[in-house]
């Protein structure tokens, strides 16, 4: 076994043991507690028993929640070290060595240095972070989360973000970046030009004369009528240009025939007028369709927007773009 190999041993055998040993203590002398409390203990014991430690982390953490205690504390500072939550583990244990009163008997020393072992072991899997705040901050976070200022902040191995905030709204900032086992001191400095967003009540709506007002509410008439009006008239000219591109197709089938009916041979010097003129239409009959899909389109997206805008939020812009055969629709609020 290398050596490494027995530390890692003996520090999970020191944690399993100090749970024990934990739970005899409570189970020896319990003090009057609710029936509630009294069968969080059990299923926390029956837990840790069945090396169910996700389990009896969860229990304890209602158990501090009901019954904060240096105990209860101490447990979940374990647990978590038995499940690999480092930070969190070295938070719970630096309070719990702390508070631990001097060991009476060999019990009480065995579970004080099995405490301070288990410390020392999340310790190197953790960052420490030493925050010196400006004199005059109210509060302080490490990554979102409020903290003690005045207590060493343990945190994941990485990059995090430290803030401060002051009574007029200040705030002081910094991104550091600490390795497991790392120990860090971060000075922060209010900087004059940045405040919270809450430092400054928000400006007083100008007063708008009562003739002057509109209400936002429900769709702008001007935006519908406009809409409407260019919608109809898209379709009216999309109709209009399909029936003369349908007149000129019949117009270019007419001359087509003329040539084919008189039998007109190509090579003859009437022929070629005749062709030409027929192709003239043809393409004039082809523009004309292009233009009437194009209007059709316009006119069927104009029309579509309008009712889009008066079924929809009300505030929106429209922006519409005619592009060759179809149209661009863009709304905004």
């Amino acid at each position: 076994m290398s050596g490494s190999t027995r530390v890692v041993f003996a520090s999970r055998a020191a944690a399993l043991l100090s749970l024990v040993l934990a739970s005899q203590v409570h189970a020896a002398d319990p003090p009057p507690r609710s029936p509630e409390l009294r069968e969080l203990f059990r299923q926390a014991d029956e837990a840790v028993k069945r090396m169910d430690l996700v389990r009896a982390r969860e229990i304890w953490a209602r158990i501090n929640y009901l019954e904060p205690t240096t105990a209860a504390l101490c447990q979940l500072g374990q647990l978590d070290l038995r499940i690999g939550r480092w930070d969190a583990a070295a938070n719970e244990l630096s309070l719990c060595v702390e508070q631990m009163p001097a060991p009476k008997n060999a019990t009480e020393r065995r579970r004080f240095e099995v405490r301070h072992a288990d410390f020392a072991a999340a310790r190197r899997q953790a960052g420490e972070i030493r925050i010196l705040p400006p004199p005059r901050s109210t509060r302080t976070l490490v990554d979102g989360k409020e903290v003690d200022a005045t207590r060493s902040v343990y945190v994941a191995p990485g990059q995090h973000e430290i803030t401060a905030t002051g009574p007029q709204g200040e705030i002081a900032r910094a991104l550091v970046k600490v390795a497991a086992g790392d120990s860090l001191s971060v000075p922060l400095t209010f900087d004059a030009g940045r405040t919270a967003a809450v430092s400054k009540p928000p400006a007083a709506p100008a007063r708008i004369p009562p003739e002057l007002r509109q209400s936002n509410h429900g769709p702008k008439p001007w935006i519908v009528w406009t809409g409407a009006s260019a919608a109809v008239a898209g379709l009216a000219v999309g109709i209009g240009l399909h029936v003369s591109a349908e007149s000129a197709d019949d117009e270019a089938e007419s001359i087509k025939r003329s040539a084919v009916d008189g039998r007109i041979d190509p090579a003859d010097p009437r022929y070629r007028p005749i062709y030409e003129d027929a192709m003239s239409t043809h393409e004039r009959a082809n523009t004309l369709h292009a233009i009437s899909a194009a209007a059709f389109v316009a006119g069927a997206a104009l029309g579509a927007a309008t009712i889009v805008y008066v079924a929809l939020p009300h505030q929106a812009e429209i922006d519409i773009r005619t592009r060759g055969s179809y149209a661009e629709v863009r709304f905004a609020w």
